[in-house]
């Protein structure tokens, strides 16, 4: 059963602009979450020497413990010339004025290296939080098969829907869509109008759950201040991949969505057309100060035997000129690594 939500009227928007959280904040208000203590908890992964591999697995079932992810402790230094390179062009762009600040965490999925550039730094997730509600909804999904077929009516609430600089299609109001599309709507499309009406209709109880077994802090989605860091925020990617959260086939239909994300202007840019790629961007702004905007990307990218995920976070004075600091970012990664050859 869907879960029943206030009313968005009663709220305002304050600094978050162009928020996926900012609307959850705003759908969840007064909402008393119920926190399921039977549910799997994340195992804690305990520290081991450095450079060397840390596996992530679900715990709490009587006879298995799935596997979320794996995790190398340091950076190998087999890409600390590939490393060098993307400090010297964000280097660059912050002397030319087109970025503040950015970050950057690349893995390897065949090998596991991976490289960080002020990975742990944190930023507003604003339309990243689209992928965990597109994760929560295909648990709810699994927990209740035929959620994901209901249809839902998009009213347009007093005060209307947080808008973006980077959108396209959206749904209508007065207009009634299936679960499934609303999730295409809200991840490919990042329609804030189909974000609204699953934010208030979703399973707090799940998506609060999912963060912990994770091993990820659980955003309070009242607070407007709530961050993520791009080495956290690729955790998302990784369970995509590895399929051990959800179901194959869930996690083949969440890549399938983020395939037909409709932002070209960051990572794929930089990519050849018969490259394929799945990612999620999101952008953030304070409503009094124009001079203070963050760009975010994050994707899988198909390069032959070696895939890799890719997260890019940046801060800077005209949200129009981020874009091209993630794109030269994607472009240094793909030209170094194409020439990689990787045993399967």
């Amino acid at each position: 059963m869907l879960t029943k939500r206030f009313n968005f009227a009663t709220l305002v928007l304050t600094s978050a602009v162009c928020s996926a959280l900012a609307i959850m904040a705003v759908s969840f208000r007064d909402k008393q979450y119920v926190q399921n203590e039977q549910a799997p908890q994340a195992i804690t992964a305990l520290s081991v020497p450095s450079c060397q591999t840390v596996t992530h697995r679900l715990d709490g079932y009587q006879f298995i413990k799935p596997l979320l992810y794996n995790d190398q402790t340091c950076e190998s230094g087999n890409y600390d010339a590939l490393k060098a390179n993307i400090e010297n062009a964000i280097s660059q762009y912050k002397q030319a004025g087109n970025a503040d600040n950015v970050s950057v965490y690349l893995k390897l999925l065949t090998t596991r290296d991976y490289i960080g550039i002020n990975e742990n730094e944190m930023y507003h997730p604003a339309s990243l939080i689209k992928l965990p509600i597109l994760i929560t909804y295909l648990k709810m999904e699994e927990k209740n098969p035929g959620i994901l077929n209901k249809k839902l009516v998009f009213t347009l609430p007093k005060g209307g829907v947080p808008q973006q600089t980077y959108n396209t299609h959206q749904i209508e109001p007065g207009k009634s869509y299936p679960i499934k599309e609303l999730l295409k709507y809200m991840v490919a499309y990042s329609d804030n109008n189909a974000t609204y009406v699953l934010n208030n209709n979703v399973d707090l109880e799940i998506f609060k759950k999912m963060f912990s077994d994770f091993g990820l802090v659980v955003p309070d989605v009242h607070d407007m201040n709530y961050q993520i860091s791009a080495k956290d925020y690729s955790i998302f990617l990784n369970i995509i991949y590895n399929a051990g959260y959800l179901s194959i086939p869930h996690c083949e239909f969440a890549a399938e969505i983020l395939s037909e994300c409709d932002f070209k202007s960051g990572i794929e840019s930089s990519l050849p057309q018969n490259v394929k790629l799945v990612h999620k961007f999101g952008e953030w702004g304070v409503a009094n100060n124009p001079n203070i905007h963050q760009l975010s990307e994050s994707g899988i990218v198909y390069l032959d035997n070696l895939p890799y995920i890719l997260t890019v976070m940046t801060q800077g004075k005209d949200v129009k000129r981020l874009p091209e600091v993630i794109s030269e970012i994607s472009s240094i990664i793909y030209n170094t690594l194409k020439g990689e050859k990787v045993l399967s």
